[in-house]
């Protein structure tokens, strides 16, 4: 059972992984009575070695909701270097293995930062449309998530999110109290398929597999 539990961050120490399962907790209770929270697919998760989470972004949101369900993974992600000008608010995120990019500027420094978590053996969360979508779509994806993909060859698990834009759009300040969050984990692809094909088909057929998962969330939402 020990073991299972320091894998969730395989080599970080046991107080740092207590720590994301407090603010997991945590975040479960408001989602689960707030937002009606639900997952499917965990399963597709690997419990060891590296693995890329390429999600769509709708909300400030959907870190939380992809870290609730798929809890045996505790992950790193990427977050626009504007969200560290707070320092409690830094120290809180970094503490949660956020790194910090400069958005639109190719930050060299953050992609070996993402590397390096990967070839240690973590899970690493990537949105690929850069940044929030505008109207709940899943906007194109860029190239960078390629480059992550041949250098570190990760496992690499689609994740789609449906409900997060509703809830809290680019355009809102605060969330809304009530809504529905599903989020699910389509099976893992080998680095190798990906890596075979041209950087142009591995990246628009990773955005065609999370926008068909998100259309299907979106019918179970529609029904709830």
């Amino acid at each position: 059972m020990l073991e299972h539990f320091l894998n969730r961050q395989p080599g970080r120490p046991w107080w740092r992984i207590a720590w994301w399962h407090i603010w997991h907790l945590l975040c479960y209770v408001w989602f689960f009575f707030c937002y009606r929270f639900r997952g499917w697919g965990v399963h597709n998760v690997p419990r060891t070695g590296p693995i890329l989470l390429v999600a769509n972004h709708q909300s400030f949101l959907d870190p939380i909701a992809i870290g609730l369900a798929a809890h045996h993974r505790q992950f790193a992600s990427m977050a626009r270097s504007t969200l560290f000008i707070n320092p409690i608010f830094s120290w809180l995120i970094r503490s949660l293995n956020a790194i910090p990019v400069e958005q639109g500027e190719g930050d060299l420094r953050a992609m070996r930062r993402c590397i390096d978590v990967l070839k240690q053996g973590h899970a690493l969360l990537v949105f690929p449309e850069g940044a929030r979508c505008k109207d709940g779509h899943t906007a194109d994806f860029q190239p960078g998530t390629m480059l992550l993909i041949k250098r570190a060859k990760p496992q690499v698990v689609p994740v789609a999110l449906e409900g997060t834009f509703e809830i809290w759009p680019h355009f809102r300040s605060a969330p809304k109290a009530f809504g529905h969050i599903k989020v699910i984990y389509g099976e893992p692809i080998p680095a190798e398929r990906l890596i075979a094909m041209t950087p142009q088909d591995a990246i628009r057929y990773l955005q065609d597999t999370v926008e068909a998962m998100r259309l299907e969330l979106a019918k179970t939402v529609s029904r709830d």
